[in-house]
């Protein structure tokens, strides 16, 4: 009896120190591209500085990955299986389109491995399994909020798109499209070409506009284009003087792209994710500490990659730093409807894992955007 009350007396004390054992390491696999390293380096060096997870810093796989534009089939399923390996590993942040994405998810679901989407839009994503969640807005809203805008706000009637062919390209566009015709709008041209613009397509494109300048030009052109194409067709339309207002998706908002080229992106208007709030002191701090870091201001890309950072930390801290007490932690947010907050702003995760948070309407004037509207999300 005597070596039994020992022997549960020692399991009393043993086991919550076992149960609350620190672990030796904690990483977070990033897959995005290398112009959104600074954002998630400025985040570790943040949160490491406030003494990590529990005591134990964070440390980074995948900054070795250097994608400048667009992430290739075999390398990514390369580092996924990295990322998987990896048993400190407690999550993967990115990818940074939706084609890489989708091809990434369904691995990430299989291995169970949390996989928070920073800014690929495409809806299909988060239908892809349980694990993975996002950040920004799906095009399943973005697509009809932008219609809406075109034709309810701002009075187009008549509309000429011209998209790339990718899914990012493709979905958005068709949900544009359905939902101008139901409200009594109508799309008098719809271009579909290549990310890398080919002889053929740059044909295609400046036929279809010159087209414009001999007969009734469109009330609007819309590009859901990436920006090499996009900087393209703008060129033409102002070298044919074409008089059509221009409305351009997420993509096109990198607030450089509008500084670089003010000439070409003058008057257009594009969705953006992100209009800083000046009044927030964390938000002040970013912008801040961004621009001594990168030299530049970040971009939506780089915003969202620095919040999902945190709540990666935020989720290992409060849930647990394993793969399951992240998904645990981000299911509760979702559950009890728990706002986020960020220096995207704030949002709610919904019940399909897509956050819900507001989309900005902003124009260039002499090369900076000008916030123009905040559209309501149903």
């Amino acid at each position: 009896m005597k070596k039994l009350i020992i022997l549960v007396t020692l399991l009393i004390v043993v086991l919550p120190t076992a149960c609350s054992r620190k672990p030796k390491r904690i990483a977070i696999g990033i897959a995005l591209t290398a112009s959104y390293h600074p954002a998630v380096k400025l985040a570790i060096k943040e949160i490491n500085a406030r003494g990590g997870i529990g005591g134990v810093p964070v440390e980074l796989r995948g900054m070795d990955w250097i994608v400048t534009s667009q992430f290739e089939a075999p390398e990514i399923l390369k580092h996924a299986s990295e990322f998987s390996e990896d048993k400190d590993l407690i999550a993967v942040i990115g990818h940074s389109d939706s084609t890489s994405t989708l091809s990434a998810a369904a691995f990430y679901n299989q291995q169970r491995i949390p996989q928070i989407v920073t800014i690929a839009t495409n809806p299909a994503i988060t239908n892809i399994g349980t694990w993975t969640y996002r950040l920004c807005l799906s095009d399943a809203v973005q697509g009809p909020a932008l219609a809406e805008y075109a034709v309810n706000d701002w009075n187009k009637r008549r509309v000429a798109l011209f998209y790339v062919n990718d899914d990012y390209g493709r979905g958005l566009a068709e949900l544009f499209e359905k939902r101008v015709d139901e409200l009594g709008g109508q799309i008098v041209s719809s271009v579909m070409h290549r990310n890398l613009l080919a002889e053929d397509d740059r044909e295609l494109i400046r036929s279809t506009l010159a087209g414009f300048k001999k007969g009734q030009e469109p009330d609007l052109i819309v590009l859901f284009q990436r920006l090499d194409a996009a900087k393209s067709t703008l060129e033409t339309i102002r070298e044919l003087k074409l008089k059509s207002s221009i409305l351009g998706g997420d993509s096109l908002s990198p607030a450089d792209f509008s500084a670089e080229h003010a000439e070409l992106t003058e008057g257009m208007r594009v969705s953006q994710f992100f209009v800083p709030d000046l009044n927030d002191l964390r938000t002040r701090q970013f912008l801040k500490d961004f621009q001594d870091l990168a030299g530049r201001a970040p971009d939506y890309g780089n915003a969202f990659a620095y919040d999902a950072v945190y709540l990666v930390c935020e989720a290992a801290a409060k849930g647990g730093p394993t793969r399951e007490g992240v998904k645990a932690y981000l299911d509760k947010l979702i559950q009890h409807q728990i706002p986020g907050h960020g220096v995207v702003g704030t949002f709610v995760m919904g019940s399909n894992h897509d956050a819900k948070r507001a989309l900005h309407i902003v124009e260039t004037r002499n090369g900076t955007q000008i916030f123009l509207k905040t559209l309501q999300i149903n």
